[in-house]
């Protein structure tokens, strides 16, 4: 210990030392009477008790306060472990889920991350906590997120959650069947996330933004949407399926050798797909299609009207019942019972079958056919009395 300076201060000595921890100086009381010697005296005796203590020691501590310190320390020590024990538990069971939870249907839009996700699939009760799904993502490998549609369970364990998104978005599986329009597509569309009817119907008459050969200036895609399975995403437009659909259209008329700036059988390749959209409606089976195909192209050549109720059925909505008087006096352009040659645009969405069917013809000089009741197939007449007697003796029509 050394000592820096010492203070007379009235009646006390300051002593400013060195080495010592806790304070800067100390102050000795002096003697009230004396002289200087018995005060130097009693200075030198302070600083020699001072060096044989240690001036920085901690004051003793009880044995109660002692006790106290190591209660403290154990109730801190289980109340962490509880904790820390709770927080595992609650991990695991979110991590894991119950694996019974209903379909939940979930849109990732572009833009989206791992984060924004994390609350809608909490949202969606596909997990119970955001938080803990956040922490699962940040101890397993970063996976990219692709937009589109996921299919996930709701209390879903984790494991699962991220083996899907690593596999990437599914496809939402649309089917056209022959022989439907555009309407009945549109009310399958709609079922697709984020599309709805009427705005598909819309773009299937934009057709300056759509692409094909067989459109030329046709107002609608009607007839040219071929009918087959396509898998598309929930973020492709309306125009992006419409045009997925006529190339594939497209591509089978070239396989089949159909081409838009040929003629076949006197008729243009665009009302060759009319006809085509006639005949996979009034057909009862495949092999009747090329038959029904020569009444049709036998009825145009003698100016004969069609007289297809499949038409009439397009021109007025009426899909089903009993087609009325008042339908068949139509004056729609769709009708062929009022107005000679084909209907302006197709009427349905032909298969391959009946494309071809139009394009080679079965030979014939059928005029008429029906489905006769019991029967399977069309009967096919040269006359219309011939027609009506077959009727009579079958007891009535299919």
């Amino acid at each position: 210990m050394i000592i820096k300076r010492l203070e007379r201060q009235g009646l006390r000595i300051r002593v400013d030392l060195s080495d010592y921890r806790d304070k800067a100086s100390i102050e000795i009381p002096l003697e009230l009477h004396g002289d200087d010697g018995a005060n130097r005296k009693r200075l030198a005796q302070e600083l020699n008790e001072m060096k044989r203590q240690p001036l920085s020691a901690a004051p003793a501590v009880s044995k109660g306060f002692r006790g106290v310190l190591v209660k403290v320390a154990t109730l801190t020590t289980v109340v962490f472990l509880a904790v820390l024990a709770y927080g595992g538990i609650y991990y695991y069971e979110n991590v894991n889920g119950s694996q019974s939870g209903n379909k939940v249907v979930v849109l990732v839009s572009v833009g989206d991350n791992l984060d924004t996700l994390a609350n809608r699939l909490a949202k969606e009760s596909v997990i119970s906590s955001s938080t803990v799904f956040r922490i699962y993502v940040a101890l397993h490998r970063s996976t990219v997120l692709q937009p589109g549609i996921y299919y996930f369970q709701r209390d879903e364990p984790y494991s699962k959650i991220m083996g899907q998104i690593k596999a990437g978005p599914s496809s939402v599986r649309l089917t056209i069947i022959p022989g439907w329009n555009v309407s009945q597509i549109a009310s399958v569309v709609s079922k697709i996330p984020s599309h709805n009817a009427k705005q598909f119907i819309d773009a299937t008459v934009e057709t300056k933004a759509l692409s094909s050969p067989y459109l030329g200036s046709a107002t609608t895609v009607e007839g040219l949407l071929y009918p087959d399975t396509y898998f598309v995403s929930p973020l492709e437009s309306d125009t992006q399926i419409i045009q997925t659909a006529l190339d594939r259209f497209e591509q089978v008329a070239a396989e089949i050798g159909l081409s838009p700036g040929r003629t076949y059988n006197g008729l243009s390749a665009y009302q060759l797909i009319t006809a085509a959209s006639i005949v996979q409606k009034e057909a009862t089976t495949t092999t009747d299609m090329a038959k029904v195909a020569r009444v049709i192209l036998n009825r145009l050549s003698v100016g004969m009207n069609l007289q297809m109720d499949s038409t009439v059925r397009y021109a007025t909505g009426n899909f089903s019942g009993s087609l009325t008087l008042a339908q068949l006096h139509s004056s729609s352009p769709y009708n062929t019972y009022a107005n000679a040659g084909l209907p302006p645009t197709p009427i349905s969405e032909p298969s391959v079958d009946a494309l071809e069917a139009v394009m080679h013809p079965a030979k014939g000089s059928w005029l008429y056919f029906v489905a006769l009741k019991g029967h399977t197939s069309e009967s096919f007449f040269n006359t219309f009395s011939e027609q009506q007697q077959a009727i009579a003796q079958a007891g009535g029509v299919a």
